[in-house]
């Protein structure tokens, strides 16, 4: 019985990837958000907002009203993420008019919602990667000193 070949991933322009590359990539993309627990709870309040306003006919004050949350909620997540965090969520948010239907209200809350999902699921992917990656290296200290009698048997 012969066994197939393992595919290897293309080695990059400069070589094959570094540990020390991908940790540095996965940490760049983890201090994106400068607060999670403040976007955690903008994120819960959006989510809920989205669930009530599903299950109601909303007359022009109370999509008023939710315009100015939504508005308020956007400039939240501004402040608890990296600028080009910011501004890739305005650039994907339509621009909010006078008075919104309840149809622009739900597509609004939900373009929102499933954007905080995604850095969520950004965030979860990087502290993954981070756990398999282990410990990072502090330096010569952390090795064992080289040796008779330092090997793994003894």
């Amino acid at each position: 019985m012969t066994s197939a070949p393992v595919p290897r991933p293309p080695d990059g322009p400069g070589g094959p990837a570094r540990p020390t590359d991908a940790r540095a990539a996965v940490e760049a993309e983890l201090g994106r958000v400068k607060e999670p627990a403040r976007l955690l709870r903008v994120s819960t309040m959006a989510r809920s907002l989205l669930d009530e306003a599903r299950g109601l006919s909303l007359d022009e004050h109370a999509r008023d009203q939710l315009r100015h949350i939504h508005a308020r909620v956007v400039e939240e997540i501004g402040g608890a993420v990296a600028p080009e965090l910011r501004d890739e969520l305005e650039r994907l948010l339509p621009p909010p008019s006078e008075v919104l239907s309840q149809a622009e209200i739900r597509i609004a809350q939900s373009q929102l919602v499933g954007w905080l999902e995604g850095v969520f699921q950004g965030i979860k992917i990087g502290m993954s990667f981070q756990q398999l990656a282990g410990p990072p290296p502090t330096g010569p200290q952390d090795r064992p000193p080289a040796g008779p009698g330092t090997g793994p048997y003894l």
